[in-house]
């Protein structure tokens, strides 16, 4: 019997654990003109589309460009510190669920912990589109804004392995 509860125990972690393995920390990014690890769908999900296309579209002045690098820099630091801390959480899970005797409160608070640290990414990705938004004129804005009545927000985002 405590085999089977210890199974079970495992196969619900697993279940649980894989698909949030799955999420990936990739800062939201401001296209491939910005370096690296950019917008669209590999560069993080944003609630707007800001990939090459809208950055270009957006005319942005030298400051602005800067501005924007120096953002990404800072908030590229804040999620590798946040996907560090949530790996390491899950290594600690995966041994406490793991154990011979495992403390149900002690896994339920870790769970909890690495839903928060799922909630600081998300913030932070948040802020990058409303910095973003902020150094931009008015004009610039309809222009995102357009873009984003064609492209869609995260609702639309892939289904089945394509853009829909």
């Amino acid at each position: 019997m405590h085999q089977l509860r210890k199974r079970f125990l495992i196969a619900v972690l697993v279940l649980v654990i894989m698909p949030l393995s799955a999420v990936q920390a990739k800062p939201f990014g401001f296209g491939p003109a910005f370096g690296p690890g950019g917008g669209g769908p590999k560069g993080g999900p944003g609630l707007v589309e800001t990939g090459p296309e809208v950055i270009a579209d957006l005319n942005l002045s030298g400051e602005q460009i800067e501005l924007l690098r120096k953002k990404k820099i800072a908030q590229r630091k804040t999620m590798i510190k946040l996907h560090s801390q949530l790996q390491v959480l899950r290594v600690d899970l995966a041994e406490a669920a793991n154990r011979e005797n495992p403390d149900m409160r002690t896994i339920e608070t870790m769970s909890r912990q690495i839903g928060d640290i799922h909630g600081q990414m998300t913030a932070e990705r948040i802020k990058s589109v409303v910095y973003l938004r902020s150094i931009l004129n008015d004009e610039q804005k309809k222009i995102m804004d357009a873009h984003r009545l064609e492209f869609g927000t995260m609702g639309s985002r892939k289904m089945g392995g394509r853009w829909r």
